[in-house]
């Protein structure tokens, strides 16, 4: 009997390893898909502003006007419905009954075919009315209709991949598709600024386009993806315990069920870019006295330029709070508390490593980011770089409010999640107007921090009050990696000033400014982190274990 204890007990340890193993491996498959298309995603930047030229910066801001709205068409369209079939297969997965979560899968195709027609209907015909006076923008909208209808599709296969842990599938059909956008863009760009030079309006409509072929190669790939491993879902299937008697409305209820407070909290960024958009204008215009062409040129720099650079980094954030929705709802499923407390503890170490240290490192090496991305056109440059560094800031509560509010949603308190957003875009839309009157682009940003601080509070104590895990538990690892964060930003902070002194203020020069203060940061915050022991379970995968003091986490 001892021995049978001993050989549960063994198979008990080596599941839980497995699982944490499967978080890591997933937070690292999603962090590099994102990662690459992230950055990808921002790069294109620095070849479409030369090709534009002088007209760059309202050209980036007429560009982020439209993807506010596509942004969420596509959150409607999609109705939450890729994190809802993740976790709702990671769920029917957990209790065996692979062929429910099939059925789940099928179901969804038919609501995305819905959605995904209605929406872009919506969007284009409604193009003109939400441009809101702007000219040039209804062009914009009708351009990113086409990927409206597609894009869910594309995230129900996702959803699938995911809730069967097959993060890599999810993460190349990212990098499949942002590849084919980039390039697409840029060639049409090209060739549309060839055509007329002053055309930079018909250049956007064509870099918003670029959308619709990014997302049919993204779809062609998780199409072949899906037929490879087809044999694993029918055996998987046949092998189920088939005792769930669900019919397809049941299905489609629990689909929607589970989608509709994921769109909610996944949309939080769009909704504050949409306020940003709607107010800052109509706020400027009644307390300042700008021209519309200063007010487009100031709203890009915060709401476009620096929010493109600031979204390299929270896709960390993302990433790891996408992977730990199955993990979480398996433990769920099973009751497991134990596991969940530990699970929860992991993310926050690996939430704490992935977005403090970027986040302080992108505010050490602002001005040189900002001038490579953007080049030294604007009027004012340090206007863009003083905002680049608060939206850093502001970047870590919203990657904060992101993975909590995952979190607790794949703990089934999706309400919790949605009062949590609500509450902070209300104080966002209080304080708003009188933030922009003392601040002005600075200020909007500022009413957003507020937002995103009130809403991560208020998770963490439901948090705590629910589960019994307070940050008070991993507040040892968040000291370091604070204390490893600033090392970081002094380091490469005083990186850029003395190479200030030798490099010019070019988009050339700020390059090797701007990798010379990255390398040395880098390796400032990775030796740290190895001397401190914060996150062994994610650097075990990427540095040998001799280097580690080997500290067992409780």
């Amino acid at each position: 009997m001892t021995n049978i204890h001993k050989q549960s007990e063994d198979s008990y340890v080596q599941k839980t390893e497995s699982i944490e193993n499967q978080l890591v491996s997933g937070s690292v498959w999603l962090t590099f898909g994102n990662f690459f298309s992230r950055i990808l995603g921002a790069l294109y930047i620095i070849p479409w502003t030369i090709i534009i030229g002088r007209y760059s910066t309202e050209a980036n801001g007429l560009f982020n006007m439209g993807y506010s709205i596509y942004a969420l068409f596509l959150m409607i369209a999609t109705a939450g419905i890729p994190t809802a079939i993740s976790n709702l297969v990671a769920h029917y997965n957990a209790i065996n009954e692979a062929q429910t979560s099939m059925k789940l899968f099928w179901q969804g195709l038919k609501i995305a075919l819905l959605t995904g027609l209605a929406s872009a209907l919506i969007l284009g015909l409604s193009a003109p009315i939400l441009a809101a006076g702007h000219r040039f923008l209804t062009p914009v909208l009708w351009s990113l209709a086409p990927s409206v209808f597609i894009f869910p599709f594309m995230s129900m296969f996702r959803g699938l991949f995911q809730g069967n842990q097959m993060m890599k599938e999810s993460a190349i059909s990212q990098i499949f598709e942002q590849v084919a956008r980039v390039i697409y863009m840029l060639a049409g760009t090209f060739i549309v600024m060839r055509s007329n030079p002053l055309n930079w309006q018909g250049a956007v409509v064509q870099s918003t386009f670029a959308a619709f072929i990014g997302a049919l190669l993204g779809m062609f790939y998780l199409l072949y993806a899906f037929a490879n491993h087809r044999e694993r879902f029918v055996d998987a299937a046949r092998n189920s315990y088939r005792k769930e008697r669900v019919d397809a409305k049941e299905l489609i209820f629990g689909i929607l069920k589970q989608a509709v407070p994921f769109v909610v909290v996944a949309s939080a960024v769009t909704f504050y870019q949409l306020i940003d958009q709607f107010t800052y204008f109509a706020s400027m215009n009644r307390f300042f006295d700008f021209s519309d062409q200063q007010l487009i040129i100031q709203f890009a720099r915060f709401n476009a330029n620096a929010n493109k650079l600031v979204l390299i980094i929270v896709p960390f954030a993302i990433a790891i709070a996408e992977t730990s929705l199955p993990m979480l709802s398996n433990a769920y499923s099973n009751h497991n508390w134990e596991s969940i407390k530990k699970q929860i503890k992991n993310i926050y170490r690996l939430f704490y490593v992935a977005m403090l240290l970027s986040a302080f490192g992108l505010y050490a090496v602002a001005l040189p980011m900002y001038t490579v991305f953007y080049g030294t056109s604007d009027p004012d440059l340090l206007a863009g770089v003083q905002l680049l560094k608060v939206s850093a800031i502001v970047a870590i509560f919203f990657g904060y409010f992101t993975i909590l509010s995952f979190i607790i949603q794949g703990l089934g308190h999706a309400r919790t999640a949605m009062k949590a957003l609500i509450y902070g875009i209300l104080l966002k839309m209080v304080f708003q107007v009188p933030m922009i009157y003392m601040l002005q682009a600075t200020g909007a940003m500022l009413s957003t921090l507020i937002g995103f601080v009130f809403s991560s509070c208020y998770l963490l104590n439901e948090i705590k009050k629910n589960y019994q895990v307070s940050i008070l538990d991993t507040s040892a690892d968040l000291f370091k990696t604070i204390v490893i964060g600033i090392s970081v930003l002094i380091s490469a902070s005083i990186v850029v000033k003395l190479l200030e002194l030798v490099f010019p203020l070019t988009r050339f020069a700020q390059i090797i400014v701007l990798l010379v203060a990255v390398f040395f940061g880098g390796i400032v915050g990775i030796l740290l982190l190895i001397r401190f022991n914060v996150a062994d379970e994610l650097l075990r995968r990427f540095i040998p274990a001799r280097f580690f003091k080997g500290v067992q986490r409780k």
